[in-house]
């Protein structure tokens, strides 16, 4: 395996695609719908990404990515926002917030697996 990513998605159909793209290509994944307990499983899965929706039912991806960003065993694992939100202040406003990468949806497979490679590469 190459790696281990999470998957942070509250439509079934989009964790579906987003693990079975991923499992062809050889990566682990870890699943949530909601983020809860998302820092406790991101540490315990020794995540090499998380590909995290904006809109969950929970709390916002935002919301998520500051409890990440605030617990030192999580802080410096990257974070792609996966999101609808496709326009360019939206865009700019997710990097501005600290997400690493935004892939936005429909999702572009060939776009998240190179994205996916970049960050388990080193």
């Amino acid at each position: 395996m190459v790696g281990t990513v999470v998957i942070v998605e509250d439509n079934a159909m989009n964790m579906k695609l987003l693990e079975q793209a991923l499992g062809i290509a050889g990566y682990t994944t870890v699943k949530s719908s909601d983020g809860d307990g998302l820092v406790d499983l991101t540490a315990d899965a020794r995540a090499a990404v998380i590909l995290m929706d904006i809109q969950l039912p929970k709390y916002s991806g935002i919301e998520l990515l500051k409890q990440l960003r605030a617990d030192d065993r999580t802080k410096m694992v990257p974070v792609v926002a996966v999101t609808a939100f496709a326009d360019p202040d939206s865009v700019a406003d997710f990097m501005k917030e600290g997400f690493d990468q935004v892939i936005t949806k429909p999702i572009s497979i060939r776009k998240l697996l190179d994205e996916v490679a970049r960050y388990c590469a080193g």
